[in-house]
């Protein structure tokens, strides 16, 4: 790729990096292609098994020898990194899958590389032990290199399958294939119900302009009722999104549908579905692809706007994983997608020059008065607006707590002095800068969000 000197329009000394883009096209296939594509995916899901299979049999082995009193050393567990479990695909395929070869090599590189992930993941402590995969759950398969590759703007010709025709145009990512600053790494094509995508993994030169001087600053709070309250340290409220609730206003039409899906022939061991089962769960998965889409369009369109229009956003270090565990309020949480929101933040502030800062995750910026800086020991989550026994200031809560993120310091420091918050051990930073070393993938049809309304 070329390494030449680029500008951004209105931003100076803009360098040319490399970066990692995802772009997501809707797939047409025939029904031949559909099955060959299910084909592949069910040749990934048969190795990964198989290989799990075999991992998890020479653990248990070796574990009873070890309760045996017998000397086991480490030649006597199977290799599971990426090429070790190819080799052993390749030992068994002939004996357990005589028809391995009706399938391209792309599937089974995939099952090896996903299998390789989850225990690599495991032994780090970082994910469970990993399980069996099953038919019609995360129905995906990878293809790597040359397999995968863009034919005109609306065709996707994959290996053993052929062209297969995009509901949408491919330009923004053959444009970059034609000026020679993109590449293809990998393409993951996917189904969710009766829909098919593909993904592209793609090395994209972008030009990332230095950070900027903070002289736009804004605190950004996140909430169920308001889903984003914007403001300035000033006290000036420039940004107030309201909370669709896509899934909320979408839970009765999805019971009448899954009731639908419940009165029909399922998946059981042994016996197929019913057509009318696949129907009506298509009808299903379709109304989650349209909440899930809808959702992530609105994100992306606040991030864009917010990346663009302010030098420094500061925004807090929610704990969403512990937040949902309270029942009451956990798809309400869900359904707003906070970790979304500031996972896009944290890469696009970086392609426009700006900057994120995570204020501490104790802080409390919602009992803070915003005017005379006292705190209240309590504040109840349907207490809607703020009211300042100090200083008599009344403000609504989540505009109140945007201020107080707003004036919040950019620089990493303490949470208090050392003699009281610290008490002499490692204290935690109160903020620190995101997005240096983040992964940043978008979707294809992002690059011109259409404005949100303040």
């Amino acid at each position: 790729m070329s390494q030449g000197p680029r500008t951004v329009e209105g931003v100076p000394d803009a360098s040319p990096t490399v970066v990692t883009r995802a772009f997501v096209y809707a797939l047409d296939p025939s029904p031949e292609q559909e099955s060959s594509l299910l084909s592949h995916i069910g040749a990934s899901r048969f190795a990964y098994n198989h290989l799990l299979h075999r991992v998890l049999a020479n653990w248990d082995e070796n574990r009873t020898r070890k309760e045996a009193g017998e000397e086991v050393t480490r030649e006597d567990y199977l290799s599971t990194n990426h090429f070790g479990l190819l080799y052993q695909w390749a030992e068994i395929r002939d004996h357990v899958a005589p028809w391995w070869k009706e399938n391209g090599a792309s599937a089974y590189n995939d099952a090896a590389q996903r299998l390789s992930r989850a225990l690599s993941n495991f032994y780090a402590g970082r994910a469970r032990a990993p399980h069996y995969r099953r038919r019609g759950v995360g129905e995906s398969v990878r293809f790597m290199g040359q397999s995968v590759r863009l034919v005109g703007t609306h065709h996707v010709r994959i290996s053993r399958v052929g062209e297969v025709k995009t509901y949408e145009s491919t330009r923004k990512l053959a444009r970059h294939l034609e000026r020679g600053t993109g590449r293809i790494v990998a393409a993951t094509v996917s189904r969710h119900g009766a829909r098919w995508s593909v993904s592209f993994t793609a090395e994209i030169e972008r030009p990332l302009p230095e950070t900027r001087a903070p002289e736009r600053v804004i605190g950004v709070d996140r909430g169920l009722g308001a889903l984003y309250v914007g403001a300035t340290s000033s006290g000036e409220g420039v940004l107030r999104v309201a909370n669709p609730h896509y899934l909320i206003r979408s839970q009765a039409k999805l019971a009448k549908l899954q009731r639908q899906v419940s009165r029909t022939q399922g998946p059981r061991p042994g016996v197929a579905p019913s057509n009318r089962w696949r129907r009506a769960n298509a009808r299903v998965q379709k109304l989650h692809a349209q909440v899930a889409h809808q959702r992530r369009d609105l994100i992306h369109n606040v991030t864009t706007r917010l990346a663009k229009d302010y030098d420094r956003i500061v925004i807090e270090d929610l704990n969403v994983k512990g937040m949902v565990r309270n029942s009451s309020r956990a798809k309400a949480i869900a359904d707003a997608a906070w970790s979304e929101f500031s996972r896009q933040l944290a890469y696009k502030t970086r392609w426009y020059g700006s900057e994120l800062v995570l204020a501490d995750r104790f802080y409390p910026s919602s009992k803070t008065c915003s005017r005379c800086g006292a705190v209240k020991a309590k504040l109840p989550l349907d207490v809607r607006v703020y009211e300042c026994e100090a200083c008599g200031l009344s403000i609504d809560r989540d505009l109140n707590a945007a201020i107080n993120l707003a004036g919040w310091p950019s620089e990493t420091s303490p949470a208090g002095t050392d003699s009281v918050a610290g008490r002499g051990g490692e204290v935690r930073p109160r903020s620190r800068a995101v997005g240096a070393s983040e992964a940043h993938p978008e979707e294809a049809s992002t690059e011109a969000p259409t404005p949100v309304g303040v």
